[in-house]
């Protein structure tokens, strides 16, 4: 749960004594740390040019951007990539929302006062092995990739409130909570000439999903004092461990010219997942990864310049359903809680001032990725003071949502025929990422 600041009246009188309400327990909720996914292409060429492929797919990471541009690949190869990402999240973490600070232990801070956690990863996120001939009107590959990993942990001091028909302050409980989610795909791909500028392709993909989320509230040493970790006073927890099978399917076309169009559809799959609050029943429920529609296309003006665009609509509202509404159901406000689908504009550019080899292609790109964080809007105006001081802390933890421009960037090499380098890093002011990876032919 949100934490949200107010006012703390003193007792106009004689001896004006400040008169404290005991820290107050909320229901458990993993909403108190905002979660925000990224559903991006594998590959270091696609990462530089701000991820816009599905319209020039013309290497491995096709399976996953556009299975379609499977044909264009002349030889067979193998593909790996490489990934270092660190992703900083806001939480709400102390403060006082509403009310006069006392300005003693930890009730110092006037207003919201947010945290941030930083989660990390690296690791293999991508490898392929395509089959191809430019005599055949077909090719396949096989494939891995890291679709999601996100690891999260956070410790909230609990922030001070006051209702201005109160004389005391109120103090949401301490909460800490660990999150880690991950999903990874094994799949199958296949693209077929359908024409002399035709291609279409079709990907599926076997997903194994991991869910495990812990979160503990805590008492606190005296009303001002900081949390009490011995003492807990409440727990929620969400558990998935499921596989599911989903479809990519794609399609090209300008094979043979310097412009391309590309579609691509890429079906979510959906894990199952368990919510137990305290001592509720626990409650089953679908983790619903979203769908995705692109549309892409490249043009190369110049020998040595390649250009590509894409928008992308993701549909992040599939994840409302019963992953943000089951969290919000142990509190009976549902309605209050959104996240919205959103669509994404990419653009990059690859420049190659000679064709002979060890030249290093140089790529750049911008992408906008839209805010598809948890929203909070109370549909209804709270009636009581304690769904008062709940709308105003929901409303200040989940304020932090925004969207980004990510700058993107790399260089290639092709050291022969048959061996590729890249890199690329994907940067804004909350993420960075940094890839490699290598193709033999």
């Amino acid at each position: 749960m949100r934490p949200s600041p107010r006012h703390v009246w003193f007792a106009m009188a004689v001896p004006a004594v400040m008169l404290f309400a005991p820290a107050w327990s909320s229901a458990q909720t993993s909403l108190q740390i905002p979660l925000q996914f990224d559903f991006l292409n594998p590959g270091a060429k696609s990462k530089a040019m701000g991820g816009a492929f599905a319209g020039l797919a013309d290497d491995a990471t096709a399976t996953v951007a556009n299975p379609a541009g499977l044909i264009l690949l002349a030889r067979p190869e193998v593909s790996l990539e490489g990934r270092y990402f660190q992703i900083d999240t806001m939480f709400l973490e102390r403060g006082r929302l509403s009310g006069t600070p006392t300005n003693e232990r930890t009730d110092v801070i006037r207003g919201a006062s947010f945290g941030t956690t930083s989660g990390q990863d690296a690791g293999l996120a991508f490898a392929s092995a395509v089959y191809s001939r430019p005599s055949q009107a077909w090719s396949v590959a096989g494939y891995r990739q890291e679709l999601v990993r996100v690891d999260q942990s956070f410790l909230s001091n609990g922030v001070f409130q006051q209702s201005p028909e109160e004389l005391t302050s109120r103090r949401d409980s301490p909460q800490q909570g660990i999150r880690t989610v991950s999903i990874t795909g094994y799949g199958v791909s296949a693209a077929y000439r359908a024409g002399s500028e035709l291609a279409v392709g079709a990907s599926l993909t076997l997903y194994s999903f991991s869910l495990n989320s812990n979160f503990r509230r805590f008492d606190t040493v005296g009303f001002l004092g900081p949390p009490d970790l011995s003492v807990q006073l409440g727990q929620s927890t969400q558990t998935g461990d499921d596989h599911a099978v989903a479809p990519t399917f794609g399609l090209l076309l300008g094979l043979s010219t310097n412009a391309r169009l590309g579609v691509m559809y890429r079906h979510g799959a959906s894990f199952d997942f368990r919510t137990q609050d305290g001592t509720d029943p626990e409650r089953n429920g679908l983790f619903r990864v979203p769908d995705t529609f692109a549309v892409g296309a490249s043009v190369r003006p110049l020998t040595a310049l390649t250009l590509a665009t894409e928008v992308t609509r993701v549909r992040y509202a599939r994840l409302r359903r019963d992953f943000v509404s089951d969290q919000a159901r142990a509190v009976n406000r549902e309605a209050d809680f959104d996240i919205h689908s959103g669509t994404e504009i990419h653009a990059g550019a690859q420049y190659l001032p000679t064709l002979s080899y060890g030249a290093p292609k140089l790529r750049a790109g911008l992408w906008y990725d839209p805010d598809h964080s948890v929203h909070f809007t109370a549909v209804v105006p709270a009636s009581t003071i304690a769904d008062r001081l709940f709308d105003e802390r929901l409303a200040a933890a989940l304020s932090t949502g925004k969207s980004l421009v990510h700058v993107t960037g790399g260089i290639g090499v092709s050291l022969s025929p048959r061996f590729e380098l890249n890199g690329a890093f994907d940067l804004t002011s909350r993420s960075h990422v940094v890839s490699a990876s290598c193709v033999i032919r």
